[in-house]
């Protein structure tokens, strides 16, 4: 699974391994598409009332079977949501959960 995360104002991709739950990479996050999509995710995430686990949790449980593979927080009209990217054999699906 595929996490943005910010420290000391710096921002760095996490990649994070699905079987241990142990993160597998990190990279930062230095300029380009990339640092304006971390700071609208952050943006995202400074609105949300509740945990991207929460939103990942939500989209696994309503569908079995699929297993999330991706998640980023985002703003839709205002509101804090994540889109989640889920797996099911070989089958994807990107799904919004509500994060307020």
């Amino acid at each position: 699974m595929k996490q943005v995360l910010t420290s000391g104002g710096k921002f760095s991709e996490v990649l994070v391994d699905h079987a241990t739950g142990k993160v597998a990479r990190s990279e930062a996050i230095r300029g380009g598409d990339d640092l304006a999509d971390a700071k609208k995710q952050m943006a995202a995430c400074a609105k949300s009332k509740k945990p991207l686990k929460a939103a990942v949790d939500a989209a696994e449980q309503s569908s079995a079977g699929y297993r999330a593979v991706s998640v980023a927080a985002k703003l839709n009209n205002g509101h804090a949501v994540a889109v989640v990217t889920r797996l099911k054999g070989t089958e994807v699906q990107s799904v919004s959960e509500p994060l307020e």
